[in-house]
């Protein structure tokens, strides 16, 4: 419980709905919540709506930014438009259904989630000049950010109403959990490539065509050598000097950071009332919570022994109310805080509202505050203001390197002589073996155009990573090729021959399975369950337990990439249902049963839907 009211302290609320917030970002983008501006005709047509031009390519574009940024590589962008287009669909198709169903969103909760996000509080408060300040910040208006929290919400009405009825049965869990605990007594026989290789015949005839039938296997990537230049905030904070006369006036000037905080022990009384609940059962909570309140002062001896009969909060119940540990004043919901920092030790509370209910405290404990030591922290302020000092060389130099490797673009000397960096080469590398510092789509693309290529300038400074410019040009260009047959004859012989001794091992190894009392390979027995194959194949692990156990020994075989593996399964343990487990697969069964429940709703609406795509929507656009 007190983990609970911890959490519920920092705002848990807020970070849900800022995090559905982004992924609406994401997924449909700020204007796809605005109509469009009418002027060409609609991207989509979804029944009675329309995705708008202006909608899909400004979600095209946000999507596509944020998978090169995480991707690193050239986004496709004829799928990518595929995709977009589709989540754009099925969002309108689930928000139409919405408000076909009845569902509705109301303004005080939206209300409700703005007064709980964070950023928008002062003091604990909510505040609406943070809230247009985000909104300015951001470029967007109110009405937009209302209506993409209306929009996310009907979105979670419709997916709990349709999607979260699955009903997995315990017995099912159960046996499950039974089958994934069973174990099985094996016996290993192997047979490996490696002793067939000097069986494998390669000829020439059959190198040749194999070269040519997997030419593009052979091939060359474009290849590059770079000199590049790195101005990073990290490389800055090396050269900062931080005396200890400045950390010291810094630690005297900002004496409130380095107080440690009082922190104060309590147990309580938890009289639970549900969120949401109605005026009768609030009412009904709070003369159960006096009552409790009026045996306690009656009896304050007996705190702890009412808490174990009364509380709901089953946490602090068992320990005669205690909460475990001392807490600060942030650590604990404000009516909770501000009733046990007003206190004195071994006090008894009035009821406290919060909520999860009404409370009643009795304070165990204060442990002052207390000054840190300017030695205990010197190394601490001495840390923040060299990245404070490098962050501001950073902002400072940043216009003028990119500047000066642009207007100075024959040579990145000047520039490293100016910011004092070092000039750095790099080994031959093609887009998917390029160093780090240099694997960056942007700055990749730049490296490899043809301009750079040939006029062998300073590309413009990238920033490949927060705080962190790259710039660089090329040194050496080798274009694709194709390596002549000569070249990779031996590779190719190796793989082929690789390739038949797989295949001798298998046939080896069926053979085996028709007459395995001749097997005089075997290992040593082997127990193995699904939850612990060690290290087995994966294909031989299925092989072994979906063999009927009815009658043993019993054989069976697993191709692999090796060749092939043969057991013989000697004993079977049944395995024992854990119930832990059982309530986890039962879990995990109806997670999966209500994605497929709402896979299965949604199709079901695109079948019954008039949807009309511009094709044009869906091809990339040359420019």
């Amino acid at each position: 419980m007190l983990e609970t009211i911890r959490e519920h302290a920092q705002g848990w609320i807020a970070r849900i709905i800022l995090g559905l917030i982004a992924l609406t970002f994401a997924f449909w983008g700020v204007d796809s919540y605005i109509k469009g501006d009418g002027k060409a005709p609609p991207a989509a047509k979804v029944n009675d709506g329309e995705i708008s031009q202006h909608d899909f390519i400004k979600t095209l574009k946000e999507q596509g930014d944020a998978m090169k940024q995480q991707m690193g590589a050239k986004v496709d962008e004829k799928a990518l438009r595929a995709k977009v287009m589709e989540q754009m669909i099925n969002t309108q198709l689930l928000a139409q259904a919405g408000h076909k169903a009845g569902f509705a969103i109301l303004e005080p909760q939206i209300e409700s989630i703005l007064a709980g996000i964070e950023i928008f509080q002062e003091a604990g408060k909510f505040s609406s000049e943070r809230l247009q300040a985000w909104l300015r910040s951001n470029g967007m208006s109110e009405q937009q950010l209302r209506a993409m929290i209306a929009q996310d919400l009907l979105l979670k009405q419709v997916q709990i109403g349709y999607g979260e009825g699955a009903v997995a049965p315990m017995p099912s869990a159960v046996r499950l959990a039974g089958l994934l605990a069973q174990q099985r007594e094996v016996n290993e026989a192997q047979f490996d490539r490696k002793t067939f290789m000097n069986a494998t015949r390669i000829d020439d005839k059959a190198v040749q065509s194999e070269y040519d039938a997997h030419k593009a296997d052979y091939a060359t990537p474009a290849m590059l050598r770079a000199q590049y230049l790195v101005l990073s905030q990290a490389t800055l904070a090396e050269k900062v000097q931080i005396g200890d006369e400045q950390a010291r006036k810094f630690y005297e000037t900002n004496a409130a950071r380095f107080q440690e905080p009082e922190r104060r022990s309590a147990s309580h009384i938890l009289i639970k009332l549900d969120a949401g609940a109605d005026d009768k059962s609030r009412q009904a909570a709070k003369a159960k919570a006096e009552q409790v309140l009026a045996e306690v002062k009656k009896s304050p001896a007996q705190f702890a022994a009412l808490a174990g009969k009364y509380s709901a909060d089953a946490g602090s119940a068992k320990n005669g109310g205690s909460l475990g540990r001392a807490f600060t004043r942030e650590e604990m919901v404000k009516p909770f805080s501000d009733a046990a920092f007003q206190m004195q030790k071994g006090a008894i509370s009035n009821l406290v509202e919060s909520q999860f209910g009404f409370h009643i405290l009795r304070l165990d404990g204060i442990v002052p505050g207390a000054k840190l030591g300017f030695d205990v922290v010197k190394d601490d302020i001495i840390k923040e203001l060299r990245q404070q000092e490098a962050q501001r060389k950073f902002a400072e130099a940043a216009e003028r390197f990119s500047n000066m490797v642009y207007e100075q673009p024959d040579s990145l000397a000047p520039a490293a002589k100016e910011f004092g960096l070092t000039l750095q080469e790099s080994a031959w590398f093609n887009p998917k073996s390029a160093p780090a510092v240099l694997a960056n789509a942007q700055l990749l693309q730049a490296l490899y155009s043809s301009d750079a290529q040939k006029k062998r300038q300073n590309v413009e400074a990238v920033e490949v990573a927060p705080n962190t410019l790259v710039s660089a040009r090329v040194l050496e260009y080798r274009a694709a090729g194709q390596r002549p047959l000569a070249e990779v004859a031996g590779e190719i012989r190796l793989k082929l021959a690789a390739q038949q001794a797989r295949k001798l091992a298998i046939e080896a190894g069926v053979k085996s399975l028709q007459h395995p009392e001749q097997v005089n390979n075997w290992s040593v027995a082997m127990t193995v369950s699904r939850m612990q194959p060690l290290n087995l194949p994966a294909a031989a692990v299925k092989a072994i337990f979906r063999t009927p156990s009815a009658k043993l020994p019993a054989y069976v075989g697993a191709e692999t990439a090796d060749g092939y593996r043969l057991y013989r399964i000697d004993r079977i343990m049944v395995g024992k249902a854990d119930p832990e487990m059982a309530k986890r697969i039962r879990s995990d069964m109806r997670r999966l049963l209500s994605q497929e429940e709402m896979r299965a709703y949604l199709e079901n609406l695109k079948a019954h839907a008039s949807i009309k795509i511009d094709p044009a929507a869906l091809e990339p656009k040359s420019e």
